[in-house]
Order: C-alpha cells, then sequence, then structure tokens
C-alpha cells in the first residue's frame, strides 16, 4: 500500500500534524540547548517498503539509527535515520561550546534528540484524539540502512508494508541538516488514524 491509496486531504492532516510535532520539537530543543533551532517537515510520504531503496536511500548507505517503539492502540515502531556527518552537526548541536565529545555522550545526545521529536509527534496525535501512546527508550544502532530497516520489520511479524517517511529539516547556525523519521505501523494503524480524525 502507498500514498496514492490515500487523499490529498488525508496527507495534508498528517503533515499538518508533523508541522505541530516538528515545532514542539524545536522549542523544546532550543530550550534545553540555551540555542535557537528550528525543525520543518517539507515532505510527507507514504511508500512501500521496497519503495524507499528506489526513492529514498540505498540499502548500503551506512546512517545513524534511532529506534524507538510505539505502544497503544496505535502502535508501531518510529526509526529516525540521518548520515554520521549529520549526526555529528546534530550532537554538537545539543553539547554546549567546548565540550570534548566520547561515543557515549554522542549516543546520550543523539538519542535524547530523537526522544524529543518522537515525544512531541505522539504528544500532538495523542492531543489530537485523545489517546494515550506510550514510546520505548531510544535504541541507536551505526549500520548499513537496508539492515536497520529489515530488522525493524522483523522485529514484529504484525508489522505492515507501509512506511510513514516525514522528512524532517533542522536549522542550526545557518546551515540546513536532514534527517528523515520512519513510522512502521503495526496492520491498520494509519488506516485507524485517518478514521478518528475523521478524514
Amino acid at each position: 500500500m502507498n500514498k496514492s491509496l490515500y487523499s490529498s486531504l488525508q496527507l495534508d492532516v498528517l503533515k499538518e500534524l508533523a508541522n505541530i510535532g516538528g515545532g514542539n520539537a524545536a522549542t523544546a530543543i532550543s530550550q534545553l540547548v540555551g540555542k535557537f533551532v528550528n525543525m520543518n517537515v517539507p515532505t510527507i510520504d507514504i511508500l512501500d517498503y521496497n519503495e524507499i531503496y528506489e526513492k529514498i536511500m540505498a540499502e548500503d548507505t551506512e546512517v545513524v539509527a534511532v529506534s524507538m517503539s510505539v505502544m497503544g492502540m496505535e502502535s508501531g515502531n518510529f526509526l529516525f535515520v540521518t548520515t554520521p556527518k549529520n549526526a555529528e552537526i546534530l550532537v554538537r548541536m545539543m553539547m554546549p561550546e567546548g565540550v570534548q565529545l566520547s561515543d557515549e555522550l554522542e549516543y546520550s545526545a543523539i538519542s535524547e534528540l530523537v526522544n524529543i521529536v518522537v515525544t512531541s509527534y505522539l504528544n500532538a496525535l495523542s492531543r489530537m484524539l485523545d489517546l494515550s501512546l506510550i514510546s520505548s527508550v531510544p535504541a541507536l544502532t551505526v549500520d548499513m540502512f537496508g539492515a536497520i530497516l529489515s530488522y525493524a520489520y522483523m522485529e514484529s511479524e504484525q508489522y505492515d508494508d507501509q512506511v510513514m517517511i516525514i522528512k524532517n529539516e533542522f536549522t542550526y547556525d545557518g546551515a540546513k541538516v536532514e534527517s528523515s523519521l520512519y513510522f512502521i505501523p503495526k496492520p491498520g494503524v494509519l488506516d485507524s488514524l485517518f478514521k478518528q480524525i475523521g478524514v
């Protein structure tokens, strides 16, 4: 199933939810680091599993990924993906000037960033639909994109073929840093969400 099966109104609702969540995430990150950070959502796609490698990123691309599971009525798995270079910029954004970075500190910083982003999206959805959504702690992995995405599917055989991709664009210190947030839903979750929203 892909986005062609959804109406432009449904995709617009998803983008508006993502924009609200992204705005809240940017505010929370700015307050945490004491620097102005902007985040917007230029695109949202709903693609089949195989389309991701054709349209988004090759399987053999090395990435930094952070996964978080969502529990509740609308369950699934979030996967935040960015390149090692962009991950380093995001870590620097999160840390005070002059701090000497270690692997442990870098992993902690990027995991906290993803925790804020995912929680902001879930809070926006929870407020709109009066749902109770709980997320797991973030888990960070550095590997090939194909291996990470495949593992996200294999974690549970109940996950659907469709994936919602939210393109995140952070603006910090005059530079734009791109990343993607993948939501791998259990079967029927996206249709259930649209039904509850009323579109």
